[in-house]
């Protein structure tokens, strides 16, 4: 099973991003994001592998140096491969760069598999609305997704290493304002 690191939303921002995918599901485009129990997030990296206690020692290294992450989402964004994706994008941060870098540095070497989505100076940071959908079914997903209030603020307070795809929680840390 792969595993991922996830930045966890505040109440309103998870909220909101869960409206979405209701309505999603209400327009029979996608229910994948509910169906599979996942809670809206942005990914920091995924992985095959990892060497469970030398990982999860230097992730709770990393959870005690970060603190609640503000960002603004502005957008609504369209990855068509591998699979056809619809998302909430962030305005990408100097802040938000650093810990996805951080994230990328410390554990390179303690994980097997690293997903070629998520490297340091590629890595598209979002919120997934809308997974594997038909390239057909996009118009209508951005349809959907764009009646939400877009330039909406979120705060990343808690980070959790999840095994997907069933999107089991191994450990959750909450960030703790410095």
């Amino acid at each position: 099973m792969p595993f991922a690191v996830e930045m966890f939303f505040d109440q309103n921002a998870d909220k909101l991003a869960r409206d979405v995918w209701a309505a999603l599901a209400q327009a029979n485009i996608t229910s994948f994001m509910i169906d599979g129990g996942y809670r809206p997030h942005v990914t920091l990296g995924v992985f095959d592998r990892y060497s469970s206690p030398v990982f999860e020692h230097e992730f709770r290294r990393f959870v005690e140096g970060l603190q609640p992450l503000s960002l603004r989402f502005d957008s609504v964004g369209v990855f068509l491969r591998p699979k056809c994706v619809v998302f909430f994008a962030p305005v990408v941060t100097a802040q938000l760069l650093s810990v996805h870098d951080d994230f990328a540095s410390r554990f390179t070497g303690l994980v097997a598999g690293p997903s070629p989505l998520c490297p340091p100076g590629r890595w598209v940071p979002h919120c997934t609305l809308a997974f594997d959908i038909a390239h057909d079914a996009i118009p209508s997903a951005v349809a959907v997704c764009s009646q939400a209030p877009l330039s909406f603020a979120a705060k990343m307070k808690e980070i959790g290493l999840v095994e997907v795809p069933k999107h089991r929680e191994v450990v959750t840390y909450e960030l703790a304002a410095g």
